[in-house]
């Protein structure tokens, strides 16, 4: 294998960098706010009257709560449902209203609570009705104080608890996950250094920063075990139970609980600081059974002592069977089932971790004879029953949690288990969000399945393809269906998202394969993520259905589903082609990775992930102009594993590991060859760039920008552009000049994903997601003599300009139409490159 050519040419600039501007002001939103201004004593009055009905209805809902014999365990704050033009209203502000904001949501709606009985709020609204005061004017941007209830059912109960909500039985226990915010805002910012005339001077004023950080910390800490306390209170009243509690450690924190109807109602309808309630979820892991006959006579020898792990967190394994224990070491599985110690796979008829397993080690199909040598070790990590369930007393971002501290070696998860239903919240789930922090950590990979629909489904919420297709919904229209969306934990920002695309076309006199190859499989969920990130990220072959051509009859056919190893519990064959599912996608991707590790132990998980990333490509029918379904079908592609590992003559590969600040930019600068570029030349040449990063994230506001505590993005030159030009846009961008990094028209290199949606001709802004992916095919007399790109650091929802985030950088450059020694080329041009020293604007 040609080994990974590091690009270490970083010329780094220190200075402000600016979020770019890219949309204009809504009109209707600018309308409402200036009628409100123009009409200040109607909106101030009618939002003065809002508020005293609000507490009016507080005081009467603690009455009614005490007649029952129920004390409410705070009856000082006072819940308040807002909306906002959240285009000019910083929502953080509201702490000048002595409002504590619990969550956002869509439509500039925001949950929060009155911690002073309306105090500042209508002090504030007296300054508006007056035109008085530094905020005389800020009340016209409220547009609405909710003066009903119904908004908590409406925004509080999340997915197929809202459905049945109406048929809660009082004394019927149900077990529910509830989501609490807990946020202590820091109302500081960091110093900017060329404010004061000294070193000194900013020091000082960094550390009374530093000071002010451990001081939130400690409120933090202290509202939550307020917090926890009040939500133990509802459940000792209604003699219910605590499972488990996940705190995210910055904003939020989340109960597992069993508690009656009725305790559930009163919970649900009077405790401020709740913004998420759903019921204890069901999980896909579908499976069918056909085997085949059992030819398998291979010899089997384990992987090299060197070789990665990756932990298959599933069902369990049967770490016996014989074409997988030579991989297993079993002194480290583990069962994560109450009261059953048993790691068995007891998916009927033939398995589920097992399958799993067997497309880590076999992902492109099992040899029917002679020698193979495993490349990868496995762990087994059970974590659903004999009833395809997780134990009722674990709570999953919990048991994620426990599952990487007790494997803390190992740097590859697979989960190719998921919830049963697309994910449609506001805000990432509590799952997801545990894995995005274990990820963030740990620098770990967790790969994970989009989720399936089921072929048939009663679930009004959920159906399945056939109901679709009594519905009049083609095939593959029903895919863009909200109920089709991603399952969760699939929606994790960090993790590698997989989705699935059938590998062969079938049709005989009767059925026909609904996909057929290289198209998204029938059954497979789709994205956009969260706030328009790309999800899933990549796709494999995980099956595809035949459909009846004249009737909605749908049947497996082994051949367009998955060669994989069963479970042999239950009298199956070794080896079936009898199931599909993402289940079954995912667990290829974990090969490539344990590849990677085995290959660059040294390297960053986020490393592995934007390799992965960078290999992959779309299938051929939408590669050269794809559309936003085709980005939501597919992610970035189909990846690679030669891609991933290596290079040919015709294709290099350069990456880079860097940190960096918020308001910096890394800069870096790749020689072209003068073979590579001018007039006269008739090859193109596929350049592919793909960026990597994780950061601290919190769960209450909404927003991938909101998520994250920084963020970053990565800048290209122009067509012609050289180094010393680019430098300059990047430092005149990072100090904040207007025009910088605005479309540059025909000068602009046309990536298919752009920075800015309406630059580009799928409505996709790739710096909504944390791994950045682009490509352009540029020809020869588009070259200047260097390459230059930036990443450039930015402020999320941290304050400090210290926190450095950790990137993974790759470019790609592949030669078309034409044959060439690119590799060699650029391998030595960038030898006469000298690395310019670090500099401060």
């Amino acid at each position: 294998m040609a080994d990974f050519p590091h690009l270490k040419l970083p010329f780094k600039v220190e200075g402000r960098a600016m979020p770019k501007g890219g949309g204009t002001r809504d009109k209707q939103a600018l309308e409402r706010t200036l009628s409100n201004k123009n009409n200040r004593q109607n909106h101030g009055t009618w939002l003065k009257e809002s508020m005293n009905t609000v507490a009016s209805r507080w005081v009467e809902t603690i009455d009614v709560q005490k007649a029952k014999g129920i004390e409410l365990p705070n009856t000082t704050d006072i819940p308040v449902f807002l909306r906002v033009d959240t285009e000019v209203f910083n929502i953080d502000s509201f702490k000048h209203w002595g409002i504590e904001i619990i969550s956002e949501e869509e439509g500039g709606y925001i949950i929060g609570a009155s911690t002073d009985n309306f105090k500042a709020f209508g002090e504030n609204i007296d300054a508006f009705l007056n035109e008085t005061g530094q905020r005389r004017d800020k009340a016209a941007q409220i547009w609405e104080l909710v003066t009903d209830d119904s908004w908590r059912l409406n925004k509080l109960l999340h997915g197929e608890i809202g459905n049945v909500w109406g048929d809660i039985q009082p004394d019927v226990i149900y077990t529910v996950q509830l989501g609490v915010s807990c946020y202590v805002p820091n109302k500081e910012s960091y110093p900017v250094k060329d404010q004061f005339d000294s070193e000194l001077k900013f020091q000082d004023k960094v550390y009374e920063y530093r000071q002010n950080e451990q001081e939130l910390s400690i409120q933090r800490d202290a509202k939550q075990i307020k917090r926890e306390t009040e939500v133990e209170y509802y459940v000792d009243k209604y003699s219910g139970e605590i499972h488990e509690i996940w705190d995210n450690e910055v904003d939020a924190f989340f109960f597992k609980i069993s508690i009656c109807g009725e305790g559930l109602r009163d919970i649900v309808h009077t405790y401020q600081y709740l913004y998420e309630v759903k019921l204890d979820p069901n999980y896909n892991i579908g499976h069918e059974h056909i085997n085949l006959p059992d030819e398998y006579d291979i010899d089997i020898e384990a992987p090299d002592n060197n070789a990665s792990t990756v932990c298959i967190i599933d069902s369990g394994i049967q770490e016996n069977h014989r074409l997988l224990a030579a991989s297993i070491n079993q002194t480290n599985s583990r069962s994560y089932v109450e009261n059953d110690a048993s790691v068995a796979d007891y998916v009927k008829q033939n398995g589920h971790g097992t399958k799993v397993a067997g497309a880590v080690l076999y992902p492109i199909g099992i040899p029917t004879s002679g020698k193979i040598k495993l490349e990868s070790y496995l762990q087994n990590a059970r974590i659903l029953d004999s009833n395809n369930k997780i134990s009722s007393s674990r709570f999953e971002p919990a048991l994620m949690e426990q599952i990487v501290a007790d494997y803390e070696e190992t740097r590859i998860f697979n989960l190719s288990v998921c919830e049963d239903v697309s994910y449609t919240g506001t805000h990432m789930p509590a799952l997801a969000a545990s894995i995005d922090k274990l990820i963030h950590e740990n620098d770990i990979l967790f790969i994970v399945a989009a989720g399936n629909l089921y072929q048939s489904s009663s679930q009004f919420n959920n159906p399945g393809i056939k109901e679709h297709f009594s519905n009049g919904k083609i095939y593959p229209d029903y895919l863009n269906e909200a109920t089709s969306k991603l399952a969760n934990p699939g929606v994790s920002y960090f993790a590698i998202t997989v989705g699935s695309i059938g590998h062969e076309d079938f049709e005989d006199a009767d059925y026909k394969s609904l996909a057929g190859k290289n198209y998204i499989s029938p059954f497979s969920r789709t994205g956009l993520g969260l706030w328009g990130c790309i999800k899933p990220d990549v796709v494999e072959y995980g099956g595809d259905l035949a459909k009846n051509k004249s009737s909605n009859e749908l049947v497996i056919n082994n051949t367009i589903c998955p060669e994989l190893v069963n479970s042999t519990m239950y009298g199956a064959s070794a080896v079936g082609k009898d199931s599909y599912g993402t289940s079954f996608s995912t667990p290829k991707v974990s090969y490539i990775a344990s590849r990677l590790q085995t290959e660059h132990p040294n390297e960053t998980a986020q490393m592995y992930r934007a390799l992965i990333i960078q290999s992959a490509r779309l299938p051929q029918h939408c590669f050269e102009k794809p559309t936003s379904n085709d980005f939501r079908y597919y992610g970035y592609g189909i990846p690679n594993i030669d891609r991933a590992l290596s290079n040919t003559t015709s294709r290099i590969t350069f990456i880079q590991n860097g940190n960096i600040a918020p308001k910096k930019a890394d800069i870096y600068h790749i020689k072209v060859p003068s073979e590579l570029r001018g007039e006269g030349k008739e090859f193109r040449i596929l350049v592919e760039v793909t960026l990597a990063f994780t950061a601290k994230t919190r769960l209450t506001r909404r927003g991938s920008h909101s998520y994250l505590s920084n963020w970053l993005e990565w800048q290209s030159s122009r067509y012609n552009e050289n180094f010393g030009s680019f430098r300059n846009r990047t430092i005149e961008y990072l100090e904040g000049n207007d025009g910088e990094f605005i479309d540059e028209g025909s000068s602009a290199i046309k990536w298919v994903l752009r920075e800015n949606p309406v630059w580009g001709n799928n409505g996709i802004n790739r710096n909504n997601s944390s791994v950045q992916k682009s490509w352009a095919i540029l020809e020869p007399q588009q070259f200047a003599d260097e390459f230059s790109i930036a990443v450039i650091g930015h402020l999320g929802w941290d304050k400090s300009l210290e926190n450095e985030t950790e990137y993974a950088f790759c470019v790609s450059f592949e030669l078309l139409d034409a044959e060439m020694n690119i590799y060699e080329l650029m391998a030595q041009a960038q030898i006469e490159v000298q690395p310019e020293q670090e500099i401060d604007i």
